[in-house]
């Protein structure tokens, strides 16, 4: 058989960073192939997201951009394959509708071609991909195994109803089978097929403003590329669908896998910086150790980052001082509430906030800059506790430089937060969410949860209003800072002046997102002094 992997165009509501666009590796799909071809399956891989021009890309009467191919020149190249089975990716929840727009497209013009998509939201919704889509087939869960079942199966050597995490029509009907057992040990996996991608293209397309992830940025930090070294979570927040794809129990790669990874990524395409994606990195303690350790050992002079948010309660002191030592540049913590009822009985989050707070001490002693994760608006939450989660946000970044992102509780399908709001009809219509204008707005329209304590509307308005003092509070501490590091004003120009091309608040995002958010490392030291 031909499979042809895909991952398809999406749609961004603006072209300046750190809103625009972003290029990174589609790092499942590449999983996928690599299982694929090592079973003898002939495999190609066309990333359509970054077949595009950006300059001079104008934006639909929606006021969005199309990113990637144009629809017609995607399914033109897909048909140029020849595939036998064509693999949609779909990564977020946020593009099933584009994702179901791309596989219409293609099934027109290859009826006769078995489409199947997997991905976080074909797990929790696969019945979205029959219902508002023609996918003949869904991937449920950890894809390396069930799709190469799959492909035994359209080979006569397997029944469709046999195989385990698939979704597919029968006689008319929408059939889930069991689910897939999660792959127990993560080592026997094959590395990644990066040849199968032009590494180039993205390196290329970072270096011209379209980073991956948020980053510290220096000379050679656009060759990054995203790592995972574990899949999993044991914790049951509320919120988090994750385990749906990857299930509960934690299964780490060994350090020695992870380094032979990363050291092929280093020596072969040259890569500088990696974003560690994993949800619990530091979950096992003597791992991460061991890790830094082992990292610090081989002095490739290469940074990294967390920017997925790992546990705040798992860094010993140790551990912190190991972290700068190793090339990391900033950590992300997933805080959620600052206050400890919600966190115990509403979130079910398993953490203290003590515990966040010495964690924050510690990276400010041993200059390891740290973000943090916050949400308001759960059932159960009220106006006052929020309030105590805008208050202790607040106060870390004061004490400690501790960054906030704070967003909306988003009931996403497949979670218990929810199956509770379906219950209690806490759910909206689908609506366009203003949160976060002008810094990271949404463009999907999706449900969001209104109860008798508090509607959408006034959420947003809260958090507008906290967006707004953390703003002055990080331009005063970062212009406090310039005026005690002169000689960091030619660069801090030189980050305004490259994104003036976007305008001038986007210029002015980038001198804070590329620098000044990341200014107590150790790079930052060499850079500045």
């Amino acid at each position: 058989m031909t499979i042809v992997l895909v991952r398809p165009p999406v749609y961004a509501h603006s072209l300046a960073y750190p809103g625009g666009p972003r290029f990174g590796l589609p790092l499942s799909i590449l999983y996928l192939a690599t299982v694929l071809r090592q079973e003898g399956q002939q495999v190609k891989l066309y990333d359509a997201l970054i077949d595009c021009e950006l300059a001079g890309l104008a934006p639909n009467e929606a006021g969005h951009y199309h990113i990637g191919a144009p629809w017609p020149q995607m399914v033109e190249t897909i048909a140029a394959m020849q595939p036998t089975l064509i693999g949609f990716t779909n990564p977020f929840s946020d593009f099933a509708p584009y994702t179901n727009t791309a596989i219409a497209q293609v099934k027109a013009r290859l009826p006769d071609v078995p489409i199947a998509v997997g991905g976080p939201h074909a797990t929790a919704a696969p019945d979205f991909f029959f219902q508002e889509g023609p996918a003949d087939f869904v991937v449920r869960g950890e894809g390396e195994v069930a799709l190469l079942n799959l492909v035994q199966a359209l080979d006569g050597k397997r029944r469709l109803a046999d195989i385990p995490g698939l979704s597919w029509r029968r006689n008319g009907q929408i059939v889930h089978n069991a689910a897939v057992e999660f792959i127990k040990d993560l080592d026997r996996l094959p590395l990644p097929a990066y040849d199968l991608v032009p590494m180039e293209r993205y390196f290329a397309l970072s270096a011209q403003g379209f980073p991956s992830r948020y980053m510290f940025e220096y000379p050679g930090s656009h060759r990054e590329v995203s790592l995972i070294t574990s899949r999993g979570c044991p914790f049951r927040c509320v919120f988090c669908g994750n385990f749906l794809h990857m299930g509960r129990k934690w299964r780490a790669h060994s350090v020695d896998y992870v380094l032979t990874h990363m050291e092929l990524l280093v020596q072969q395409y040259g890569v500088q910086h990696f974003h560690i994606e994993d949800d619990n990195l530091s979950l096992d303690p003597r791992r991460l150790d061991q890790f830094l350790d082992a990292l610090i050992a081989k002095q490739w002079g290469i940074t990294w980052d967390t920017p997925n948010g790992i546990r705040a309660d798992r860094l010993s002191e140790q551990s912190v001082a190991k972290l700068s030592a190793s090339g990391c540049t900033y950590i992300v913590v997933g805080v959620e509430s600052g206050n400890q009822r919600v966190l115990d009985q509403v979130i079910h989050k398993k953490l203290s906030l003590p515990d966040v707070e010495l964690t924050a001490a510690r990276c400010k002693k041993g200059r390891v800059d740290m973000h943090a994760f916050y949400i308001v608006g759960f059932p159960g939450e009220s106006v006052a506790e929020m309030q105590d989660t805008f208050a202790f946000a607040t106060r870390m970044l004061w004490r400690y430089d501790v960054i906030p992102h704070l967003g909306l509780a988003r009931p996403l399908p497949g979670t218990p937060l929810y199956d509770q709001c379906a219950e209690k009809g806490y759910l909206t219509d689908l609506i366009l969410p203003d949160i976060g204008a002008g810094v990271r707005s949404e463009i999907f329209r999706r449900q969001m949860i209104q109860t008798d304590t508090f509607t959408p509307q006034l959420l947003e308005r809260l958090v507008k209003r906290f967006n707004r003092r953390i703003a002055a509070i990080v331009v005063f501490k970062s212009f406090l800072w310039v005026c005690t590091h002169p000689r960091a004003i030619p660069r801090v120009l030189a980050h305004f002046i490259k994104g003036l091309r976007w305008g001038i608040l986007a210029a002015a995002k980038r001198v804070f997102f590329g620098g000044l958010f990341y200014k107590h490392n150790y790079l930052n030291d060499q850079l500045w002094r």
